[in-house]
């Protein structure tokens, strides 16, 4: 008899999922403001051994005003409610990046012998922070580093919700919205340098995925990289200018974006 009233209840929870139609989300439009990835270099100079160093760094730059097109590459997160057959549709989303920007940051660098190691404190689009392991020589630095990256964008979207939404007798309900948003990214990187007394030269590549929410639902989007071609001279051991290049990708078609930076550094 148990056995009985088992397959009857379970009988009944199946009989009530497949009669229950199957619920749709489409995204009409998503749209949100990403930035560069941040940058992260090395000493710009041979350091000395088993010393350290503050540098106070601020930059502004200039990057052309794009909206790339990720809908193909946008894509809810797995979660328990697809396994009840909700899905969501993207019509349209991209990403709105470029313009004038600025960039201030603090950071520490010591030096051990070859190695260096550090960290740094930054804002950029939202505050960053990041741990640089490194080696430093007489004419040449590269390392890598790692870090937090909590982006402040700009999000907006619509769309609507329920069963078999787009059909004439439906029923769906609708949401929007129009705001700031703070999302917390990891993002990581590289970096090469080669120096000659005062002048120095910088590569820097960096990356980071955002991390949009659409009702509490968590969103896959294309990740974002960014590369810095910089060159700089040091005019004394406590002042140097850079200026340089960016270029930044997103794994989407027609993701690239160009632009220039120019920036200060002061050293305690």
């Amino acid at each position: 008899m148990k056995f009985k009233h088992a397959a009857s209840f379970a009988f009944c929870i199946i009989f009530a999922l497949l009669s229950t139609g199957c619920v749709t989300t489409n995204v009409h439009k998503f749209r949100m403001t990403v930035s560069e990835a941040p940058e992260v270099h090395g000493a710009n100079t041979e350091q000395k051994a088993h010393s350290g160093s503050w540098r106070f760094t601020g930059k502004v730059y200039h990057n052309a005003k794009k909206n790339v097109d990720i809908t193909d590459n946008t894509s809810e997160s797995a979660s328990l409610d697809k396994l009840f057959d909700k899905k969501a549709e993207f019509k349209s989303a991209s990403y709105e990046m470029g313009g004038d920007d600025f960039s201030g940051k603090v950071e520490y660098l010591r030096k051990t012998r070859g190695f260096v190691f550090g960290g740094g404190l930054g804002y950029k689009d939202g505050l960053f922070t990041h741990v640089t392991l490194g080696a430093n020589f007489s004419h040449f630095e590269f390392g890598g580093f790692f870090g937090t990256y909590a982006l402040y964008s700009n999000v907006e979207y619509w769309g609507e919700t329920g069963e078999e939404c787009g059909d004439s007798d439906s029923e769906c309900s609708f949401f929007s919205d129009h705001s700031y948003h703070t999302y917390l990214s990891i993002f990581a990187g590289m970096y090469a340098g080669l120096y000659f007394d005062n002048l120095f030269f910088n590569l820097s590549v960096s990356s980071y995925e955002p991390n949009p929410k659409i009702e509490d639902s968590d969103l896959n989007v294309p990740g974002i990289a960014t590369a810095y071609l910089t060159i700089g001279y040091r005019f004394t051991q406590q002042f140097e200018f850079s200026i340089g290049g960016i270029a930044t990708i997103v794994d989407a078609p027609a993701g690239t974006n160009v632009g220039v930076t120019s920036g200060i550094s002061l050293y305690l």
